[in-house]
């Protein structure tokens, strides 16, 4: 019979590992901080604490069992999958208090349902593994992420993760059909129905998807695929201004929404700075310009004819664009992608930077764009804008990289330009974290920007869930 009950005030660093040896196999919880490092420290290498130790259970049963340890003995826990948060909600909040529970074990997938255009995987299962299993069974899952080589099923339900296809197919909140999840106390929620319409009480599995880890452990999912489609239509268009940009973007959307699966808005500085890092060799354009959109359309058609109509549509539409480029290859397709995947890599290497995740309404963005980018000026001058994005549902990443030649500290700005950029966004309508979450790094924004009693309901909902604050403490809000 294991003793799930030892008093924390008697249990030092070491007895804690001794103990979660109890429920997992040896080899599957390390406590080497040399060996540790790599899931204390998170993606940006902002935070970098000393865990207690990280376990990989391989089972739900092991995992209830650890939890119903750690929360009897205030054991904090934080739940981690691929470790890819860029907000540090997946690596402790402070040294030697926290033990990483990492699901990397649980990594099977199920069954695919093709009646029910449905896959089954347990949470620990590599993005781009679903969605390789889905395409080999001749369906789509369509969740896009530039992590999708690392970032973990249970990781993307947990922060909600969006990505270059939600124009079409949603965020993950509106891709997950069914969930199981393991509470603070070791119970287990079943909600795995594969029922697109189950109209019976209270959603719970939506309280799960973007809770970041502190309501519950996702175990296993159930989620939504799509038929294959027959083939995909690419276009890369440049333009003058921002403006035309947005303009030619609306007609599409509304002309072709029921196709269009990503459009991508990129600025002339990616394009320069992507040649100078070795990203690419030259521009795909032979003329400078200053903002260009990247376009992708599935199909369940013949191309050509598709290709046809949009030529003749787009060339009735009154919008101005400059150029624009239809691959002839999926060589040149690919390269448009990759392009478009490179662009943070393109970015980091070029300096110090300060990153934004926010979303606007399209009426809103130039302005947006225009007044921050003077207010910015005006505490560093001569930062270098580097927006980019999700054109169509409106997340930009506007991101800031220090001035050439830059003799001062970026870093000290830091905290400034986030003021500015989050209060702006707040004028206009916005959201100041689109799809990357709060985690610890966003934590005092959320208290500013949300309401008294949607927070006062969210601690109300963790209290209920985790009353003892054992899963991921410190993420999102403080309870106090």
């Amino acid at each position: 019979m294991i003793d799930y009950t030892e008093p924390l005030q008697i249990m030092n660093r070491s007895l804690i590992v001794s103990k979660l040896k109890n429920y997992v196999k040896s080899k599957n919880l390390i406590s080497n901080q040399r060996d540790l490092e790599k899931y204390n420290k998170d993606w940006r290498g902002f935070y970098n604490f000393n865990s207690i130790c990280a376990i990989f259970p391989e089972t739900v049963e092991e995992i209830q069992k650890i939890l119903i340890f750690c929360n009897n003995n205030n054991i904090k826990i934080v739940p981690q999958a691929g470790n890819t948060s860029l907000t540090g909600a997946s690596v402790p909040s402070q040294h030697d208090h926290e033990v990483i529970l990492n699901i990397n074990k649980m990594n099977k997938i199920i069954e695919i349902d093709k009646n029910n255009l449905s896959v089954t995987t347990e949470a620990g299962v590599c993005l781009d593994d679903v969605k390789d299993y889905a395409d080999k069974n001749n369906f789509y899952f369509p969740i896009s992420l530039s992590s999708s080589g690392s970032c973990l099923i249970g990781g993307n339900i947990a922060t909600n993760a969006g990505g270059i296809n939600a124009l079409k197919y949603g965020s993950m909140r509106d891709n997950v059909i069914g969930i199981e999840v393991v509470l603070a106390d070791g119970s287990l929620i079943n909600s795995m129905s594969s029922m697109k319409k189950n109209n019976t009480g209270y959603d719970l599995k939506n309280i799960f998807c973007g809770s970041e880890g502190t309501l519950g452990i996702v175990t296993k999912a159930i989620l939504r695929v799509y038929p294959k489609p027959t083939d995909y239509f690419h276009c890369f268009f440049a333009f003058n201004s921002i403006q035309e940009n947005i303009n030619l973007f609306k007609k599409i959307r509304d002309v072709f929404g029921d196709k269009l699966e990503s459009a991508e808005i990129i600025p002339d500085i990616a394009i320069e700075l992507s040649i100078k890092h070795g990203f690419l060799t030259r521009s795909f354009f032979s003329k400078k310009f200053s903002s260009f959109l990247l376009c992708k359309f599935s199909l369940f058609e013949n191309k050509e004819t598709f290709e046809k109509f949009f030529l003749d549509k787009i060339t009735k539409f009154n919008n101005k664009f400059e150029d624009v480029i239809f691959p002839q290859s999926l060589q040149q397709e690919n390269n448009f992608w990759k392009f478009r995947d490179d662009l943070v890599e393109a970015y980091k290497l070029e300096g110090k930077y300060i990153t934004n995740d926010i979303s606007l309404p399209l009426n809103n963005l130039l302005k947006f764009i225009d007044v921050a980018t003077k207010k910015i000026n005006k505490v560093v001058y001569g930062t270098q804008i580097y927006s980019f994005g999700h054109l169509g549902d409106g997340n930009i990443h506007f991101n800031l990289i220090e001035p050439v030649n830059y003799e001062g500290n970026f870093n000290n700005a830091r905290s400034e330009i986030y003021e500015i950029v989050n209060d702006l966004v707040e004028d206009f309508g916005g959201s100041f974290s689109a799809e990357h979450g709060i985690g610890l790094i966003k934590k005092k924004s959320l208290l500013k920007y949300k309401s008294f009693n949607e927070l006062n309901l969210m601690r109300k909902i963790k209290h209920a869930l985790d009353p003892n604050n054992i899963l991921n403490p410190g993420k999102i809000f403080d309870l106090k």
